[in-house]
Formats: structure tokens, sequence, C-alpha cells
């Protein structure tokens, strides 16, 4: 494999660490909700659509990893919508900055 094949490969295997994290957000609820992402509104809140407790915390790593911080279970039970653990992603990403 060439140099420029490997980078290649390399570039379409993170295009996913890549997605705006709304979008990966959405996935990640959709996943634990059994819906598809376009079903997970941005702003509804998730508890309305079957979010509970336990999805919350199965959300807390995924939704770290993002943040590049450890949440905890008050900081997405605080306001659990797609878009406000986008905000709180995209703050704890400029924090660390």
């Amino acid at each position: 494999m060439t140099t420029e094949n490997a980078l290649s490969v390399r570039t379409r295997e993170a295009a996913p660490e890549r997605m705006p994290s709304l979008e990966r957000i959405r996935q990640e609820v959709a996943e634990v909700l059994d819906l598809a992402p376009e079903d997970v509104p941005e702003e509804l809140n998730l508890i309305e659509i079957g979010l509970h407790s336990l999805a919350i915390m199965s959300l807390i790593g995924p939704i770290s990893r993002l943040a590049g911080v450890r949440l905890d279970y008050a900081d997405l039970a605080a306001m659990p919508t797609v878009r406000a653990w986008n905000a709180l992603v995209e703050r704890k990403l400029a924090a660390a900055l």
C-alpha cells in the first residue's frame, strides 16, 4: 500500500470522529432509545421520548469522550436535550483550549 493510499484509508476511518458533536449525540441517543437518529429532535426534552436514568448513565461515556472530560449524571440530567448536551460539549472543548 502506498503512503497516499494509507493516508486515504486513515482519513476515511477517522471521518466519524470529525462528525459534528450534535449529530454524534443524536446518534448515541437514538441507539440507546432504539430510534432512528432523525427521530431524535434537537430541542425536545428526551424524557418525553423515553430517556430514563439508566439511559442517561449509558450516555455519560460517549458524551464525555466528545467533550474531552468526564461528565457526570447531573451534567446530562440537568437539561436532557440534544441541543443542550451539544452546547455542554462545545463549552468543555472551548475551556480545554
